[in-house]
């Protein structure tokens, strides 16, 4: 009877002793501990940027209301006080400071670089207007026609022209299109590049045969051909 019962009782013995449910537990969260580690970024990561978009928001909001000031000091040709403001009011240098990643703080530094350029100095407009982020629009051609006037300006003209074409070509349309085309060839034409002129004066005569600038590119064209 011993004899029998001796195996019975090593296996027994030899067998392994059942997870308790703690452990049990345990395991299941250690192989989910990644898992759960990204849901909960992934949670704070939108709960973080919906915040910022209302955070955003106010702020362009509150950007527009503080422009107003130095909008009018604009219209007003007091471009001085429209950069530095008055007592009170910012200028547009101090809102694009505070506000230059809003979309009105962007809209400011298109102001704050069409200011200098009216102060005739260029070299700080083509610095505040190269730090624009040019939108795909209309606004968007207004930009690089500024920023093609201020390397005019500084007397580079390439780089003028390049700026006049891709404010044609951003927001292409008869109406702006042959006149920021028109001085992209007389820039061109500046750097001594003719041929560049040439071909955008005859753009002009194929694309806008009805605009205003199709006469001036007709002449202009007639002009150059003879230089060459």
């Amino acid at each position: 009877m011993a004899d029998e019962q001796t195996p019975k009782m090593e296996v027994e013995e030899a067998s392994p002793r059942p997870e308790g449910p703690l452990i049990k537990l345990w395991r299941f969260l250690q192989q989910r501990r990644v898992a759960n580690v990204i849901a909960v970024a992934m949670v704070v990561i939108g709960v973080g940027w919906i915040a910022f978009r209302e955070y955003r928001n106010s702020k362009n909001a509150e950007c527009v209301e503080q422009m107003r000031f130095a909008e009018t000091y604009f219209r007003q040709d007091s471009f001085e006080k429209a950069i530095k403001g008055t007592l009170g009011a910012p200028g547009f240098e101090q809102l694009v400071e505070e506000y230059g990643w809003t979309k009105a703080g962007q809209l400011c530094r298109l102001y704050l670089g069409l200011c200098y350029l009216k102060l005739n100095n260029p070299q700080a407009a083509a610095e505040v207007l190269s730090d624009y982020d040019v939108p795909d629009s209309y606004l968007g051609g207004t930009v690089y026609a500024a920023l093609a006037g201020a390397y005019a300006e500084l007397k580079e003209f390439t780089r003028a022209a390049r700026y006049y074409e891709k404010a044609a070509e951003l927001h292409n349309n008869a109406q702006t299109s042959p006149t920021y085309l028109i001085q992209a060839a007389l820039s061109y034409e500046l750097a001594k590049e003719n041929n560049k002129a040439m071909k955008l004066y005859e753009r002009i005569l194929t694309e806008y045969p009805l605009s205003n600038e199709a006469n001036t590119a007709q002449k202009h064209l007639e002009r150059v051909r003879l230089l060459q």
